[in-house]
């Protein structure tokens, strides 16, 4: 069987140098294969290549992989080190990341994949070429309990009482409507200095790890000559919104995982 880790486009001469010497598993060595290579009736003249290792079915077989996922552990170590190749090239590539456990059960079949999806993943490696993915999250820190002393009971406490959920109410709505301005100002920002952008679905705390309520997911696709001025722009968002409480995370570079069209499908 074979396990495809991604696309490669614009590699110099020498890159399989900076592979990692293990890829999804243990002693599986990681190759950089012409894609034409895999279809001897159809050869390619794109210049792309294939990060492919040779993996046995006792492992990646249908059944043997559904229950090997089933392992936290072992589906853990294996994202990462399907990540690790992914990475090894991204500063001297142009990569198109393809799924976890994108698996062929021949060269054939890989190559008759290649060859039927040889226009999009052109049009692909043309769209990510010279840019990277970014990723940004933006934290609030969950609103403080009102500390407000209790009305006085007696004469008119009723009425105190609606007046103060009333105002609790229009507080609470006012400071929902300022996070969502924030939120959609935020991200159409960042958006329109990027080529591609993408707002995640929020992560529960037991994901992110954080001790404060996930606003914004966002990824975007920036070109290397636009990073100076999205990076810029984030700054001047995180001056803004200081105040209201936001804190934004700034991860990557990553390789364009969120903006790869189909691949192989």
């Amino acid at each position: 069987m074979l396990y495809v880790y991604a696309i490669v486009a614009d590699h110099a001469a020498g890159a399989e140098a900076l592979l990692p010497a293990e890829g999804i598993l243990p002693g599986a060595a990681v190759r950089l294969v012409p894609a034409g290579a895999f279809h001897r009736q159809a050869p390619d003249a794109s210049g792309l290549s294939v990060l492919v290792s040779e993996v046995p079915d006792t492992v990646f077989g249908e059944e043997q992989l559904r229950a090997h996922l089933g392992d936290a552990d072992w589906t853990r170590a294996r994202i990462l080190a399907h990540q690790r190749v992914v990475s090894a090239l991204l500063p001297v590539a142009t990569i198109l990341p393809l799924k976890f456990c994108t698996l062929f059960a021949q060269d054939a079949s890989l190559g008759a994949a290649l060859a039927t999806r040889r226009p999009a993943l052109g049009a692909t490696v043309a769209r990510l070429r010279g840019a990277r993915e970014w990723g940004v999250k933006l934290f609030f820190a969950a609103p403080p309990r009102s500390t407000r002393p209790l009305e006085p009971v007696g004469a008119g406490a009723g009425l105190a009482f609606f007046r103060r959920k009333k105002e609790e109410q229009e507080a609470r709505a006012a400071a929902e409507a300022a996070l969502d301005h924030c939120v959609a100002a935020s991200h159409r920002r960042l958006a329109g200095l990027a080529r591609a952008a993408v707002a995640n679905p929020l992560q529960p705390p037991e994901l992110h790890g954080q001790a404060a309520v996930m606003a914004l997911n966002g990824a975007y696709l920036v070109a290397a000559e636009d990073e100076p001025a999205w990076r810029e722009a984030l700054a001047e968002l995180e001056q803004a919104h200081a105040a209201s409480g936001a804190r934004y995370v700034l991860t990557g570079p990553w390789a364009p995982y969120h903006f790869t069209g189909d691949g192989l499908v």
